[in-house]
Formats: structure tokens, C-alpha cells, sequence
């Protein structure tokens, strides 16, 4: 019986990587100023690190129930899962899957704070 694996592949949607791109930008300045151990520079390899993770497992984050998807996300992006990945100091990696058996594609949608996060989803402070 031939086992067949699935490729799993992680792309950014714009929003994801226009953020992404910006945090790269920061910490090379820091470093470049001698900076280490900043807050940006644990906030990227909290990313790196998930980003990793959905490599090899893209189900490895929490699911959000569909009762609870952000309009935001259900109309630009036609989405029918989506998940988030807790990051350092209270950011969310949120993403979706698509594929079939062959291929699995984690679609990073969001790269986002705390405050941001609770926003979108709509939650308040109390």
C-alpha cells in the first residue's frame, strides 16, 4: 500500500505580510544598533517558531468556533475555519486551511496585538 504525505505549505495574506515585513524591518535596525533580546525581536521569533509549527502541524492552534468569526475575515478572505496561535507579550497569529489530501495551505491572515485582537473579535475590556 503506497502512503502518500501531504505537502503543507504557510503563506501570508497582505495584511499578514505587510506586518510581518515591518517587524523584519525593526529588529534588523535594532541589531544593527546593537540591540538584543528587544520586545520585537521576541515578538518575531515567537512567529518564526509558529510559523514552523504549521510546517508540521497546521491544526496546532486553537479553533475558533464559526459562531464567533469577525465579519472581517469573513469578507474579504470567503474563509469556513480559522485559527489562532497565541504569540509573545499577548499577540495572535490568526490563520485558515485550505486543501485536500495532497496539499494543506495555512493562510496567515493576521498578525495582531491584544488590543487589535479584541477589537476584531469584540471583546471589551471590563
Amino acid at each position: 500500500m503506497l502512503s502518500i504525505s501531504r505537502i503543507i505549505r504557510v503563506i501570508f495574506a497582505e495584511e499578514a505580510e505587510q506586518e510581518y515585513q515591518k517587524l523584519l524591518e525593526i529588529v534588523k535596525n535594532e541589531k544593527e544598533k546593537a540591540m538584543s533580546n528587544s520586545e520585537n525581536q521576541k515578538l518575531l521569533k515567537s512567529i518564526d517558531e509558529k510559523i514552523e509549527r504549521l510546517k508540521y502541524a497546521p491544526d496546532s492552534g486553537i479553533q475558533i468556533p464559526k459562531k464567533l468569526f469577525p465579519s472581517k475575515y469573513l469578507t474579504t478572505y470567503e474563509i469556513n475555519n480559522l485559527w489562532k496561535m497565541n504569540l509573545f507579550n499577548y499577540w495572535r497569529l490568526i490563520y485558515t486551511l485550505r486543501g485536500d489530501k495532497v496539499e494543506v495551505l495555512c493562510v496567515v491572515l493576521d498578525l495582531i496585538d491584544h488590543p487589535t485582537y479584541n477589537k476584531i473579535f469584540g471583546y471589551r475590556k471590563f
